[in-house]
């Protein structure tokens, strides 16, 4: 159990291939859970279904190792970790930016991906465990961002929303470990439930028409009411007839806000 005055290892590195690399090559060394691996830039970030996440200077590269409260909970630890991000950014960004979770990993900053989160498991003969990503585009300069504007949801950045002011990383990095703690204590006494909920509640999504793309086994494209969350972290989506389908794996690649 983490307790209440939990003080992270914090290793900082300038460059890495990816963060989550790291930091199961240092787990299985033996690394300590709530170990954090930080770094100025990533050669090989990723993001979800084997995409490359951009990962230029200026933004907060980190990666966490966190154990599920079983093998089978690992998506929960995701759903965590995006809810301390969006409670970061609540302190650091004007009140009028709204701040939102989109289903499954990612943040969005008025509608905007502003950061990404992706878990990944690791194992040996003794210990199961997982190493959760975060790409938050904190100082990102605009520049690096324009390739991403004809997506569906566009990117931002922090100083998007503050003047083009810059916000020193170890404070974003501070804060975010001081949410993450405290939910993953949480977690561990109360289980996924009230993760869950507070997930929910940061989510803009949740009673709005939406579209999953990539749908399983048959890869199809959905469209429903984002009901919530069902209990393994799905997208419980309600069809025409109020029917209600539990989607595991897909793209939701727009709502009608």
């Amino acid at each position: 159990m983490i307790p209440p005055d939990f003080q992270p290892t914090i290793l900082r590195f300038d460059s890495v291939g990816s963060t989550n690399d790291k930091l199961k090559e240092l787990a299985l060394q033996g690394a300590t859970e709530g170990t954090i691996v930080v770094a100025k830039r990533q050669t090989r970030g990723k993001g979800r279904l084997g995409r490359t996440w951009n990962s230029p200077l200026g933004g907060l590269y980190l990666s966490a190792l966190l154990y599920p409260l079983s093998a089978k909970r690992i998506t929960d630890l995701s759903f965590l970790v995006g809810v301390a991000v969006v409670q970061t950014l609540q302190e650091l960004l004007p009140k009028m930016v709204d701040i939102s979770l989109k289903w499954p990993n990612d943040v969005l900053a008025d509608k905007k991906k502003i950061a990404g989160i992706l878990s990944e498991a690791f194992e040996d003969e003794k210990f199961f465990g997982a190493v959760v990503g975060v790409g938050l585009n904190a100082n990102t300069p605009h520049s690096e961002l324009q390739a991403f504007q004809n997506n569906r949801f566009q990117a931002t950045s922090m100083n998007a929303f503050l003047e083009g002011k810059d916000t020193p990383l170890e404070g974003i990095l501070e804060l975010f470990s001081i949410k993450l703690f405290n939910l993953y204590r949480f977690y561990q006494e109360k289980g996924f439930a009230p993760i869950r909920a507070l997930w929910e509640k940061n989510c803009r999504m949740i009673g709005k028409q939406v579209e999953v793309q990539g749908v399983e086994p048959l890869g199809s494209t959905v469209k429903g009411k984002f009901w919530g969350l069902s209990d393994r972290g799905g997208l419980v989506l309600e069809g025409p007839n109020q029917e209600r389908l539990e989607i595991l794996s897909g793209e939701l690649t727009c709502c009608w806000f």
